[in-house]
């Protein structure tokens, strides 16, 4: 009896703090460049790069003649985990849910609109 009421006292200290943490680290692990590979929304094509600096500015990085070139793509935001995309006016206009993000993926689904949309972190920029 003694040995549950401690597991569960762990249990109840470390469950809050873990939570916490995953939304760090999708803060932290959000920050860099990644293009995408797969998107059911067909307003930004296959290819496209997202930036994502640490002060909370995005750019998007799009192929045009031949050449990349950045464009003022707003900001974002990470809370837990939800990622909101803020166009370059200042107006929110993407919230996704974020389903899968680690050092080399980047899933988000968008579920207002059912869409999906699949990133790959580009190395060394």
């Amino acid at each position: 009896m003694r040995v549950i009421a401690m597991t569960l006292a762990a249990f109840g200290l470390l469950g809050p703090t873990g939570a916490a943490r995953a939304g760090d680290d999708n803060k932290e692990l959000t920050i860099g460049v990644w293009e995408i590979a797969y998107s059911d929304a067909k307003d930004v094509p296959v290819g496209t790069k997202l930036e994502f600096t640490k002060d909370g500015k995005m750019k998007l990085i799009v192929k045009a003649d031949g050449k990349e070139v950045a464009v003022d793509g707003g900001g974002y935001t990470v809370e837990k985990d939800v990622i909101t995309l803020t166009g370059s006016d200042g107006k929110k206009n993407d919230k996704g849910r974020i389903c899968l993000l680690n050092k080399t993926s980047f899933v988000i689904n968008d579920e207002a609109e059912d869409k999906v949309m699949v990133l790959k972190r580009v190395k060394g920029k």
